[in-house]
């Protein structure tokens, strides 16, 4: 089949050496890897020599070398992640090992009572609702779930921000939403659901204000927005997806104020384990180096988000941004264009990202899964009740591949 090349809408890609970029993956070439972006990230050079160069000095040394170096090198890491997300304070992000750990560790730590709810969408992926179910089990808060639309084929963005703002009542406490939906690619108009909780809360005492907590991991890595722009209160994410760093990596960004909305549920061990250990006075104020949760972790991989986060800025966040959204576009339209094809993620940049969800004609998910992978072509089932099957361009696929996978689709009629 022919599909489309650039939309026109879109600039030539000419500013980046991607060939280069993708030398930096050592992807296996056995087959076209449209699925590894949004599940365990192959780790870019960089990341790579920078683990390797942190465990050869554990190895050699493990006690002295954690002692001289980890406060400084996660520190670095926090500050690195920062200056990637534009937050203007590093000490309010919080270091994780998952989305997942960073989801717990907020709604587990929220200062929740009887008689207040958590808000939340019928979207959300397993490990948000269990969260938030925990949650509320142990404090008797209550939560409710709520659809954003009604057709995902109509959806706009101003009709998420109704749903939202139209099921918020008295007793919410917290909104917890996600910023792009693994389940259909749909991505949620963050900012001004912020911008409109923020008008809400003007109205509201600072005991009744409404928090906005975002997960936020398949737009971490690809959308342009800071995390000031976004405006939520909480915004939790994975690190070893679209950001490419270390396996096992994530964190939570937050304000100041939102910090003091909850308490460790794992001990810290930055540097308010010596302050209570000499038993000085705790710090007057809650943060993200207090929210980190403690113990050992693979302390290499922590570290390695410094020259994960270094590696997308080389490559520059409008460049990947322009890569990522132009691969899904031509993707997307080649898809749409498929009578025997049902494309469930919308064209348009405004309301999608870096997942692309699809059914095709005779096939359940699991067989078009199957069918591609024997055209060696990794592609992925979304893990709930409806699934549908993903593909999801990154940084290191071509033009090429994607045509590659629209044939065979193509050709599954």
């Amino acid at each position: 089949m022919q599909t489309k090349t650039a939309p026109n809408n879109y600039p030539k890609q000419q500013k980046t050496d991607w060939e280069q970029v993708r030398a930096q993956f050592n992807l296996g070439k056995e087959y076209i890897h449209l699925a590894a972006s949004q599940f365990l990230a192959s780790h870019p050079k960089p990341v790579r020599e920078a683990i390797d160069r942190y465990r050869q000095a554990l190895d050699q040394d493990p006690e002295l070398y954690t002692q001289e170096q980890e406060n400084d090198l996660m520190q670095q890491a926090r500050e690195a992640a920062a200056r990637y997300f534009g937050h203007p304070e590093p000490d309010n992000i919080a270091m994780t090992d998952s989305t997942t750990m960073g989801l717990g560790t907020i709604y587990a730590g929220l200062g929740l009572s009887k008689g207040q709810e958590i808000l939340t969408t019928e979207h959300d992926h397993y490990s948000h609702h269990e969260s938030i179910r925990g949650a509320t089990y142990r404090t008797g808060a209550t939560y409710r779930r709520v659809p954003m639309y009604e057709n995902l084929s109509e959806v706009t963005p101003e009709e998420m921000v109704e749903a939202i703002m139209n099921a918020i009542q008295d007793q919410t406490r917290l909104v917890g939403i996600t910023w792009v939906h693994s389940s259909t690619g749909l991505k949620t108009p963050v900012a001004q659901i912020a911008q409109a909780i923020a008008r809400l809360n003007q109205s509201r005492d600072e005991d009744h204000k409404v928090l906005l907590l975002v997960d936020g991991v398949h737009g971490f890595g690809i959308e342009r927005e800071t995390f000031q722009e976004l405006g939520c209160d909480f915004f939790v994410s994975g690190c070893h997806k679209w950001t490419y760093g270390p396996r096992g990596t994530g964190l939570v960004a937050a304000t100041t104020q939102a910090w003091q909305h909850v308490t460790p549920v794992i001990p810290s061990f930055t540097e308010v384990m010596d302050v209570v250990i000499a038993e000085e006075e705790r710090p007057s104020q809650m943060d993200g180096k207090q929210m980190t949760p403690g113990g050992f972790h693979s302390l290499e991989h922590r570290w390695a988000l410094t020259q994960a986060f270094q590696f997308l800025e080389s490559i520059g966040k409008e460049q990947v941004w322009e890569r990522v959204h132009y691969l899904n576009r031509l993707c997307k339209e080649g898809l749409a264009a498929m009578p025997h094809v049902t494309l469930h993620t919308p064209l348009s940049d405004e309301l999608s990202a870096g997942i692309i969800a699809f059914e095709v004609e005779g096939y359940s998910t699991q067989d078009t899964v199957k069918h591609l992978l024997h055209h060696k072509i990794t592609c992925t089932a979304a893990p709930y009740r409806t699934s549908y099957a993903r593909f999801t361009p990154g940084i290191y696929n071509t033009p090429a591949e994607i045509e590659k996978a629209l044939e065979v689709v193509y050709a599954m009629k």
